[in-house]
C-alpha cells in the first residue's frame, strides 16, 4: 500500500469518526477533554490533508516527468557519423534520477540538495516565468474560515435545564402567603395562615433553520455534511442566546427576560448615588436580595459597557450624576497591572460581556441552580436531509434542517433586574 493511500485511509476514517460524533452530540454539553479531543482530531486532519495534498503534487509531476520521457523515447536519433553516441538525458530525467526527489518520494525527506548539470540541446530565446509563460498550478486547502460569530453558549450556559416530553410545561406559584405566626397565650387560638397556589404554564415553542445543498457536493466534499451540520447547530444556539435574553413572548416566540413583566429595573440615568456605573450594580443587586431573598450569580452587558467600567470607573470622584463625574485613578489599574486581562467581575460576580444584549442596558439576575428561571426542552437539536422539498427529488437537490423543541419558565420575575441608560 502506498503512502498516499495510508494517509488517505487515515483521514477518511477521521472523517467518519467526526461526522459520527457530530450526529450523536451536542458540541455546548461536551465536557473540557470531550471538546479538546475534539479540537486535537481536527488538527490532525489538517495535517493529514496537507500531507496529502504535497504527495498529490508530486505523484502529478511525477506522471507530468514520465510522459516527457516517453515522448523523448519515442524520437529516435539519427546519428550523422557512423560513430555511436550517447542520447543526452532530458531534465526530466535527471530531476527523476536525482538524490533529492528520489529521498522526497522514497521516504518523505526534504532539504536535500542536488546538482544537475543540463545542456539544453536548442538555446532558449523566451523567458519562462511564473507570472506569464506557465503559472504553477495551486491547489485549494480543504481548510473553510467560519464568519466571525458571538459565543451563544456563554449565555445559554447561564441557565439550567430541565426535560419534558409534554407540549406544554406547567408548575405551581406560591402566590399567596399569609404569615399569622404568633405568641399566644395558654388555651388562646393559634393564628391563621393561608397559602394559595397559581397554576401557571409555558408552551414548548420549536426553532427551526435549513440550507439547501446539492446532492454533487455532498457526494464529491466529504466534509461538508459536517461543516453544514455544525453550522446550522450554531445558528439555532445563536437564535436562542437572543431569546434567551430578547424574546417578545408573542408566539411562536418565548418570552426572555429583559421582557418578562415583573422583573426590577433601574435606568442609570437617574441613579444619584456617587459610585457611578458600579454603584448602579450594588443597587440592583440590594434590590434583589430584598425582593427575592436570593444571591444573583452573573451580570450580563454588553461589551463596550464593560470596556467603559473597567476605564472609567474611579475610586475618588467629584461632581454630580448629572454635572457629570471627574475620574482620577481607574480602578481596574491594579487589577490588570497592564500586563494581565482584568478579570470580568463585579462585586464578587461574574460578568458576561456578550453582543446579545444591547450596549446600554445590563442584566443582573439569579441565573442558574433553577431557582429562578429554567430551559425546558421537550428535543434536543437533531439534523435531517430530504430530497421531498419543491423540485429537488428532480434537480438531485437536498434540504438540510436543523431544529430543535423548548421553552423557558421564570419562576421569580424578582430574582433578575436590568439597568438602562447604562
Amino acid at each position: 500500500m502506498s503512502k498516499l493511500t495510508e494517509l488517505k485511509n487515515e483521514l477518511g476514517a477521521l472523517r467518519d469518526e467526526a461526522l459520527k460524533e457530530a450526529n450523536a452530540d451536542n458540541f455546548s454539553e461536551l465536557d473540557h477533554e470531550q471538546k479538546q479531543a475534539w479540537f486535537d482530531r481536527n488538527a490532525k486532519m489538517e495535517t493529514l490533508r496537507e500531507q496529502i495534498s504535497e504527495l498529490q503534487q508530486v505523484e502529478k509531476a511525477k506522471s507530468v516527468m514520465e510522459s516527457e520521457e516517453a515522448e523523448v523515447k519515442s524520437v529516435e536519433p539519427v546519428s550523422i557519423h557512423e560513430e555511436k553516441t550517447e542520447r543526452p538525458k532530458t531534465l526530466a530525467q535527471q530531476i527523476m534520477e536525482s538524490k533529492a526527489y528520489t529521498a522526497f518520494v522514497e521516504g518523505g525527506q526534504k532539504n536535500i540538495n542536488s546538482d544537475i548539470k543540463w545542456n539544453p540541446l536548442l538555446e532558449t530565446k523566451t523567458l519562462m516565468d511564473e507570472a506569464s509563460a506557465y503559472p504553477p498550478r495551486v491547489v485549494r486547502s480543504d481548510l473553510i474560515v467560519p464568519y466571525p460569530l458571538r459565543n451563544p453558549n456563554s449565555v445559554i450556559d447561564l441557565f439550567s435545564t430541565i426535560p419534558t416530553d409534554q407540549y406544554q410545561y406547567k408548575y405551581l406559584e406560591e402566590t399567596t402567603f399569609t404569615n399569622n405566626a404568633a405568641e399566644v397565650a395558654e388555651a388562646a387560638a393559634f393564628g391563621e395562615s393561608a397559602l394559595a397556589m397559581t397554576e401557571r404554564t409555558e408552551n414548548i415553542r420549536k426553532f427551526g433553520v435549513s440550507i439547501p445543498v446539492t446532492e454533487e457536493l455532498l457526494a464529491d466534499v466529504s466534509s461538508v455534511q459536517g461543516y453544514l451540520d455544525s453550522r446550522l447547530r450554531t445558528m439555532l444556539n445563536l437564535r436562542l442566546d437572543s431569546e434567551l435574553l430578547n424574546g417578545n413572548g408573542t408566539a411562536p416566540n418565548i418570552t426572555g427576560v429583559l421582557n418578562k413583566s415583573g422583573i426590577n429595573t433601574f435606568d442609570f440615568s437617574s441613579y444619584a448615588g456617587n459610585l457611578g456605573r458600579i454603584g448602579q450594580l450594588h443597587q440592583a443587586i440590594t434590590e434583589i436580595r430584598k425582593d427575592a431573598f436570593l444571591e444573583p450569580d452573573a451580570i450580563i452587558m454588553h461589551p463596550s459597557d464593560w470596556n467603559d467600567i473597567v476605564t472609567e470607573v474611579s475610586t475618588d470622584f467629584a461632581g454630580t450624576s448629572s454635572a457629570g463625574y471627574t475620574a482620577k485613578n481607574p480602578l481596574f489599574v491594579t487589577a490588570g497591572n497592564y500586563q494581565s486581562g482584568v478579570s470580568p467581575t463585579i462585586w464578587g460576580l461574574r460578568v458576561v460581556p456578550t453582543t446579545a444584549i444591547a450596549a446600554g442596558t445590563a442584566l443582573m439576575g439569579v441565573f442558574g441552580g433553577g431557582l429562578a428561571a429554567h430551559v425546558v426542552t421537550r428535543a434536543g437539536i437533531s439534523v435531517a436531509m430530504s430530497d421531498s422539498h419543491s423540485d429537488f427529488f428532480t434537480k438531485d437537490k437536498v434540504m438540510m434542517k436543523a431544529s430543535m423543541r423548548l421553552g423557558f419558565a421564570i419562576y421569580r420575575a424578582t430574582a433578575f433586574c436590568s439597568i438602562t441608560n447604562f
